[in-house]
């Protein structure tokens, strides 16, 4: 076979015209010829399919086919055995490539085309208009009508019940939602199905779904019988919240505002929408419940905080997490928190599932007292002089602030007395002298501690201390347990 590189780019394409029918195409690519491309046209809506018989050998080739642009619709490789695609592809012209990977090819094609079927083009569907409540049609396929189209719209998040009804014999129902609005029914476009193949003949299909145009299809499972169908779809709204929608990136995430009380929305998530984010802003040190109660599958939750303002999630951002197992499909958290901007993710469970679900923000706020946080490190602790008498603040530790520090002076001979009591978790207190004043706690230079374990979240420590400079450091028992914490110092 001679070697011809005229074929190597789209432009040089060797042209077998208008496809209809089979079409037999073969050559041959090498070291020397790497790739062919072969253009085609469709003159309508059609059924399209491409073979490439077995490759035997080490030697290997990849396909491709290309819309008129040139970017690649399918693509794989040749094997031990002919590999094959079957797709709806609208009018227009096309371009198939077969491009060397290793050794010599010699291919044979075999490109078959035949005018789809009504069934097939969501164009030829009986559009219903807005679905609210009931829609009820009879009909019938069969050897005559090989399926049935029928479009309709959900102006609001709501649930699809679809139910095929036939005496005679098995029917199947698709749900269908054209994402990329070409008209065809194409690979993952088709949402769910039901089918039933035995007496009494009843198909049926039940789906979570946003807002949107969608299409149900019915076809027989025999060609060769006639049956009669009874179509039922029942759209049950769910009184989703208003726009905008949920984003699935921090930066496009609802915004929530300044949260205090509850705040609550009512959303969708699943197939068509894996991932929904709210951004939220606390304004105090406060304690918050996340609750998410799905409608018909389990959800995942993340409480997030963007550390870095990356809009990313790295590692350790996501500050908590829950996910439902159990057939409440209810997740929850329940977390005390400083103030800040913080994120909740919702997702489905499983990727597969869709649900719709209703989620409720409660802010509880503490009531802190501080006009600055106590720092993390002796030198930027927070300093209360000279100090006799009572000081009390309401503060935070754990997961985003380690640990707090104060600092104070007695004058004189004094009894401290020291009591932390948190609001959710239990805290580790010490008493510290920097005996040395390198501004590090070094062995011997706490004084006393006290750490609680049991369910009132109450430590103290009770000193006669000599006149000098003290610190007290308030931590979390459990690093990843943070809690809100009053504490009272008397001298």
């Amino acid at each position: 076979m001679s070697i011809s590189k005229k074929d190597n780019t789209l432009r040089g394409a060797r042209n077998v015209g208008i496809l209809s029918g089979n079409k037999r195409i073969s050559g041959l690519v090498s070291q020397k010829d790497k790739v062919d491309f072969v253009r085609f046209s469709l003159s309508g809506v059609s059924d399209f399919g491409l073979t490439l018989g077995r490759i035997r050998g080490r030697s290997s080739a990849r396909i491709t086919l290309r819309n008129s642009q040139g970017s690649v619709l399918q693509s794989f490789k040749s094997g031990p055995q002919a590999r094959t695609f079957n797709g709806n592809l609208a009018e227009g012209t096309y371009f198939i490539g077969i491009q060397r990977l290793r050794g010599t090819v010699n291919y044979k094609l075999t490109a078959s085309a035949t005018t789809a079927e009504s069934g097939e083009l969501l164009s030829t569907a009986r559009d219903i208009g807005v679905l609210t409540g009931t829609y009820i049609n009879q009909d019938l396929v069969g050897a005559t009508n090989t399926g049935d189209l029928y479009k309709f719209t959900l102006t609001d998040i709501a649930n699809l019940q679809a139910r095929v009804d036939s005496s005679v014999a098995g029917t199947r129902v698709e749900l269908i939602r054209d994402g990329n609005n070409n008209g065809l029914i194409d690979n993952g476009e088709i949402l769910a199905s039901g089918s039933d193949f035995s007496a009494p003949y009843l198909a049926s299909l039940t789906e979570d779904l946003p807002s949107g145009t969608y299409f149900a299809r019915v076809t027989p499972l025999s060609s060769s019988t006639s049956t009669p169908y009874q179509l039922s779809l029942v759209a049950t709204p769910f009184g989703g919240s208003p726009l905008p929608e949920p984003g699935n990136t921090l930066p496009v995430a609802r915004d929530l505002g300044s949260l205090s009380g509850t705040v609550s929305a009512k959303e969708y998530v699943g197939k068509l929408d894996s991932t929904d984010l709210y951004r939220f802003t606390l304004n105090d040190i406060s304690n918050l419940q996340i609750s998410v109660s799905g409608t018909s599958a389990n959800t995942q939750i993340r409480l997030i905080r963007d550390i870095n303002g990356n809009g990313l999630i790295d590692n350790e951002e996501t500050l908590a997490s829950d996910t439902s197992f159990s057939s409440t499909f209810l997740s929850s958290i329940t977390q005390d928190l400083p103030a800040g901007a913080y994120f909740v993710s919702v997702e489905p469970r499983n990727a597969s599932s869709s649900t719709l679900y209703t989620l409720n923000l409660v802010a509880t706020p503490f009531g802190g007292t501080l006009s600055s946080d106590p720092g993390n490190t002796l030198p930027t602790a927070f300093d209360l002089g000279v100090f006799s008498g009572t000081f009390s603040a309401k503060e935070h530790v754990g997961l985003l602030d380690s640990v707090d520090f104060y600092r104070f002076t007695v004058a004189n001979p004094a009894n401290l007395q020291v009591r932390v009591t948190g609001s959710s978790a239990n805290t580790r207190i010490q008493l510290i002298r920097d005996t040395n004043s390198n501004g590090l706690i070094d062995n011997g230079e706490i004084l006393v501690s006290d750490t609680n374990f049991n369910s009132t979240f109450l430590s103290q420590i009770t000193r006669d201390l000599q006149a000098g400079t003290y610190l007290i450091g308030v931590s979390p028992r459990n690093s990843s347990a943070p809690t809100n914490y009053s504490l009272s110092l008397t001298v």
